[in-house]
């Protein structure tokens, strides 16, 4: 039984008093006004704060095990090494609190609000995350063995070395979340978002990514052994390195894939590879760079003036500067400016795919010039690359991926204009990712 009544526990955090290591199991503050309270080391098993607000509260190592707290606002609060195991904090508030090494085990938190929360080493296994949003939670080395995380929104959170295996994440979004060295083996991930996270030396065995988005994920060196992909997108996924001995694969969907050591777009597997390079069958490089389809310009080459033409299925590789130069390319042709390559003034048509990890620079006259770019299938600048000048889109609409760090100033244009007239749209990036 609580020490204080509701209302002397009310009058004490009104004059600014400190309720310290109070025994107030039981108690009942449902709504109670709690801002900025001090409840370190308080015994509050049980405790009913419904709808209590308690923004920026300090309840660092207190016990509100099975406490009832859903709709409470606790945002900012302190709830270091707080034991919340099996607590009902249903749709509470809680964006930017400290949630370090808290036991929240078996808590009930669908739909609770833990943006930008920390989480750090925080156990909760057995929990229910069900549309939570954890957007920019700190969540490293954290336990989320058999947690119920289904439609949880995690984008951009911080999850390295979290524990998530059995867990339930179906129709969850983890774009551009970071799960470096995370264990999800066994998961439930249908319909998943993982766009653009990081998953290096994640181990995925024998989980369901079944119709999971995994475009431009970076799985290098991820263990999928016995994982179901059936129809998940791997468009534009870094996979060096990756196992997945005895997955099934089935149904992919994927333009290209990633193939290079560093994750910068060196080496592109096409669509007739991509089922090869996955199972393990083929190497990270093609045997042998000199053969026909494949043409390499080196560091400190320099060509100008040129007329350059690539059949359909070559692969271009340059490192070179290209000045006043114009190249045409077969359907289906990759080319790739290195990232020491430099394109001034040149121009590309033609059906082909563009990385850029290096430079390409339109001609100096600006609207007055052709388009640099006409007629791609896909254009992709990486974070490292520079694309500056007008693109004319082919008449099925180019295929436009922009990484965050490339600086972009562009004009793009469709096919119905001159390469000067049609529909037009400006675009300038210098620090993050767009996408068209």
């Amino acid at each position: 039984m609580a020490e204080l009544t509701p209302d002397a526990v009310v009058s004490k955090v009104k004059r600014g008093e400190k309720i310290d290591r109070a025994d107030l199991s039981g108690i009942i503050l449902s709504n109670a006004l709690l801002e900025g309270a001090s409840f370190r080391r308080c015994d509050m098993v049980g405790a009913n704060l419904e709808g209590a607000r308690l923004r920026n509260a300090n309840l660092k190592s207190a016990n509100l095990c099975e406490a009832f707290l859903s709709g409470a606002d606790l945002r900012d609060a302190n709830l270091d090494n707080a034991d919340l195991e099996g607590a009902n904090l249903q749709r509470t508030m809680l964006t930017g609190a400290n949630l370090s090494r808290a036991n929240l085990e078996g808590a009930n938190l669908q739909g609770a609000n833990l943006a930008g929360a920390r989480l750090t080493h925080a156990q909760l296994d057995l929990a229910n995350l069900g549309g939570a949003d954890c957007s920019g939670a700190v969540l490293t080395h954290a336990d989320l063995g058999e947690c119920y995380l289904g439609g949880v929104k995690m984008m951009k959170s911080e999850l390295t070395n979290a524990n998530l295996s059995d867990s339930n994440l179906e129709d969850a979004d983890f774009t551009e979340a970071v799960l470096a060295d995370a264990q999800l083996r066994s998961v439930k991930a249908r319909g998943v978002k993982l766009v653009g996270a990081i998953l290096t030396k994640v181990d995925l065995s024998k989980a369901n990514l079944s119709g999971a988005d995994l475009t431009n994920a970076d799985l290098r060196n991820a263990t999928l052994t016995d994982a179901k992909l059936d129809g998940a997108n791997l468009t534009g996924a870094k996979v060096y390195g990756i196992v997945a001995k005895g997955a099934q694969l089935t149904g992919i969907k994927a333009d290209w894939l990633d193939n290079s050591p560093n994750g910068d777009g060196s080496v592109r597997v096409v669509a007739n590879q991509i089922m090869a390079v996955l199972s393990g069958q083929a190497p990270a490089r093609p045997a042998d760079d000199r053969s026909a389809n494949r043409r390499y310009f080196g560091r400190g080459d320099v060509l100008r003036n040129a007329s350059l033409q690539f059949d359909e299925g070559a692969t271009v590789e340059i490192e070179s500067l290209f000045e006043q130069c114009t190249i045409a390319l077969g359907r289906g042709t990759e080319l790739i400016v290195g990232s020491d390559g430099v394109l001034h003034g040149c121009q590309i048509t033609g059906a082909g795919n563009i990385t850029i990890n290096g430079k390409f620079f339109d001609k100096a006259d600006g609207k007055k010039s052709p388009p640099g770019i006409v007629g791609a299938h896909q254009l992709v600048v990486t974070a490292s690359g520079a694309l500056v000048g007008a693109v004319q889109q082919a008449p099925e609409l180019t295929r436009f991926a922009f990484e965050p760090g490339c600086q972009l100033r562009m004009r793009i244009s469709t096919s119905s204009g001159n390469g000067n007239g049609g529909s037009k749209n400006e675009s300038r990036n210098d620090s993050k990712s767009a996408k068209r």
